[in-house]
Formats: C-alpha cells, structure tokens, sequence
C-alpha cells in the first residue's frame, strides 16, 4: 500500500495476455481512484518485475485460458507478491477446475460476465478502500431497504443518493446525523434508491440490528442483510455450475438444500391473502436488472403468481426452483452477445443466445442436482411464447406445461418493471393490465385464463 496525492493507494496487478481483459478491468473500477493499478501481460514479466515499487495487495488474473493457464500464472504471481490476494476472473468457453486454480494460488475465481455485479464487492472485500467526496463509483454502493431506518435515530453510516441523468452521487447525510420521518417518506414516495458504501455495510447492520432490537423483533437481522446474505447464497450456488469438476448425487443433494434455504428465507410460499401476495409483488418489482436479481425477483413472482393461480404449495415450490435456476445457462453464452440487448445480436449471435434454457437445464443436471419433470420443463420453456414465437423451440401455447406459462408470466412482468439503465417501464398494476391485454389480442404471448384470472385478482384490490 502507498501514499498518493493526500490519500492512500491500493497497489493492484492486472495479468493476462489480452489488452481487451485490461481495458474490461479498467471499466469495471473506473472511478476507483485509490487503486494504482499496473498491467502485466506475461508470466516473465511478473517473473522479472522489481518487488520494491509494487507491492499489489489484490491480483486480478484472466482465467480465459483454462485450468493449466490460470495455475501457472497465479504460481507465478504468488512465488514474486507472496502476500498478494488473487481473483480470477474466467468466461463461458474456458472450462476451469475450481479447486485446482485454488492450490496453485488463487483465492477466489469468479465468472467475468454472469458474476459481473459481485466483482466490485469481491475486489473491495480482498482489497479494501476508503472513498471520499461526491464522485463515488455506483458499482461502490449498495442500496438499503427503507423499512431497516428508524425515525428520529443516528446514523453511524454515509447515505448517498445516485443521479442516473449525470452518473454522479451524492453525498446526502454524513455518519453521526439524524434521519427522520420526513427524510424517509420522501424517499419511499419518489421511489428513489438511498445507498451507503459497501465498505460501511457492517456498520449499518449494526445499526439494523439496534433498531429492529427496539421494536422488539424476536430475529433482528434487516431486509437488506437478509436481500445481501442471500445473493451471496446464490452467488455461492451458481459458482457450482461454473466449477468444471465433475459433481456427485451428495453435491447435487446439497445444492438443491441450499436453493430450498434461499426459497425459505424469502417465504415464498407462505400461504398468504391477496393483498398481502400484492405487497410482496409490488416489493420485488423494480430490482435492477442483473443476473442474480432476475434470479430472485422471477423465483419469487413465479411463486407468489402460482398461489395466486390457486397452484399447491408444492408447485409454488417448483415455480420457485425454476426461477432461481432459469438464467444459469448465460454462463457459457460469450460475454461478447450477452453484453448486448437482444435487438442488437446478428443472426449467428441469436441463434446462440437462444440456446440458454436448454444450457441451464444441462448444467443443472450434470451437477447432478435431482430436478423433477415440472422444474426441467419450466426452466428450458421459459421464454416461450403462446403464439409459437419463441424459444428454443417456439412451441404454441397447447404444448407448453402449465408451471412452464407461469414462469413466462414471471420473466414478462419482471421485465417489465424492474430498472434498465435506472429507467423502470411501469407499475406492477400497468404490468399486469399490459399482460391481460395481450392475452386476448389474439397473438398472445401469455395463457389466456391465467392472465385474466392475475388481472381480476389485482384488479379486485
């Protein structure tokens, strides 16, 4: 670690043979300004680099080349910067054996693409820094949930406010002020996001924690612990299908008990009334769209849809699973198409795009991971459509299973009023009116009974 201009700075390699790893990385930490980072483009390189003026506390390797590569390069790393920490960041074409990238040096390995909204959490996690001022990367900060504020109380934390029109945010309040009910209304009407640092993320647990304790909560852990702990889950679940080491039923046994934990943890099937199934929608609708918020957000519309539908609580269950599972393929999807819109895919890319339901059932199965029919067929059937345009196999409404057209119901309205680009389309109820309307349009994407039965539902409310 070094001093820089009046603030301290993170020495950080950068290793890999390609410009294009450097110019990605240089994206991911633009704003970042404590890190001093140095890019190294061979082994002999780092081999013959001076330990004097360069002491990385965080390494971040290409993982593009597999296994053997990733190993040579991390030993290589760790016999000149032995206290280095190392993430290796891999992609879809490059099958890499987890634990053996481990041995050779590695601390943790990530998906450069799928695993893209942890890599900041990662890299401030094995390399910590402080940040200041107004100009504090977004990818920096993380959104808390306004029921964990407590009225007329201090804060031992920063809040900030993100304006998505320039990228800049906002220092709003500074550790040791108050907030009050005012301050936390005007947030809740406008629906803006309130964000802290994610370095100061145990600092506001605490503070959750303090103020559920007061309100007599019998287990005071905050939403947001509850939201982050169990994206971590997931996190931790997905890297299983990246791990290209061949799994076990025991593995498979495990995975699946954890994606159950993760359902549980959310109540996703508790019996609930309609307006209460309502709150939990409305609550879950304007998640930013990410790969792991898609995960979450589409589990639980699918579930809460289902027991609207009048599904048993075994199905919820199994709508659930589905949704948690669905986008597992986009791991062997190159970062190169699954980094565009769908619009702006050529022909070739398309057609490769369109291959990651069937590629999330495959990779769930070679973990072993004990799926029933029902599950399988929701997750490979997911984005199609009634009227026979969609895919992989553009079947016509008569030949999609029934979990299968809640799951497309699920993927529609999440799409539809989760953020892109801070931008939300619309409301749930507009979401659900919009899927009615195109259920009777005669050239429908969505079930007819289903959706009229979801509208008169809401609409009863």
């Amino acid at each position: 670690m070094a001093e820089g201009a009046g603030a301290k700075t993170v020495d950080v390699l950068i290793a890999s043979p390609r410009q294009d790893f450097w110019d990605s990385i240089q994206t991911i930490l633009q704003g970042y300004y404590p890190y001093k980072m140095k890019f190294f483009k061979s082994v002999d390189e780092i081999l013959d680099s001076p330990a004097d003026d360069f002491q990385p506390l965080l390494s971040l390797l290409d993982g593009q080349g597999g296994t053997e590569i990733a190993s040579e390069w991390a030993q290589s790393i760790k016999m000149t910067f032995p206290s280095t920490s190392i993430l290796v960041l891999h992609a879809s074409d490059s099958g890499i054996d987890f634990e053996n990238v481990k041995k050779n040096g590695a601390s943790e390995l990530m998906h450069s693409s799928y695993d893209r909204e942890f890599i900041s959490d990662m890299v401030l996690h094995l390399a910590p820094i402080d940040m200041e001022g107004e100009h504090i990367p977004i990818t920096a900060l993380m959104p808390v949930d306004l029921r964990d504020l407590e009225a007329d109380s201090e804060i031992n934390f920063d809040i900030y406010v993100h304006l998505p029109a320039n990228q800049k945010t906002v220092l709003f309040r500074k550790a040791g002020a108050q907030i009050d009910e005012k301050m936390i209304g005007k947030f809740a009407q406008s629906q803006q996001n309130m964000y802290i640092k994610k370095t100061q993320m145990k600092a506001f647990f605490e503070y959750a924690r303090t103020m559920l304790s007061a309100r007599n909560i019998s287990v005071p852990v905050s939403m947001t612990e509850k939201f982050q702990k169990s994206k971590k889950s997931i996190f931790a679940i997905m890297a299983n299908f990246m791990n290209s080491a061949t799994g076990d039923f025991q593995e498979g046994r495990r995975i699946m008990a954890e994606c159950l934990s993760i359902i549980e943890s959310f109540e996703l099937t508790q019996d609930r009334e309609t307006r209460s199934l309502f709150n939990e929608i409305c609550r879950f609708a304007g998640n930013t769209r990410t790969t792991y918020h898609d995960a979450i957000s589409i589990a639980a519309f699918a579930a809460f849809f289902a027991q609207l539908l009048g599904f048993p609580e075994e199905q919820r269950k199994n709508a659930a699973l589905a949704g948690l599972l669905h986008n597992i393929g986009l791991a062997q999807i190159p970062p190169s198409i699954t980094s565009k819109k769908e619009a702006e895919m050529s022909v070739e890319e398309i057609k490769t795009y369109q291959t990651y339901p069937d590629r999330s059932v495959n990779m769930v199965k070679m973990k072993k991971v004990s799926l029933n029919p029902e599950i399988s067929a929701a997750m490979g059937q997911h984005r199609e459509m009634g009227n026979g345009k969609g895919f992989p196999q553009a079947l016509i409404a008569a030949d999609i299973e029934p979990l299968s057209k809640i799951l497309i119901l699920a993927y529609h309205f999440h799409r539809m009023t989760a953020l892109e680009n801070k931008i939300v389309s619309c409301t749930p109820n507009v979401a659900i009116q919009q899927i009615r309307d195109n259920a009777i349009s005669g050239d429908s994407i969505f079930d007819l009974i289903f959706a009229k039965k979801l509208h008169e539902k809401i609409n009863s409310l």
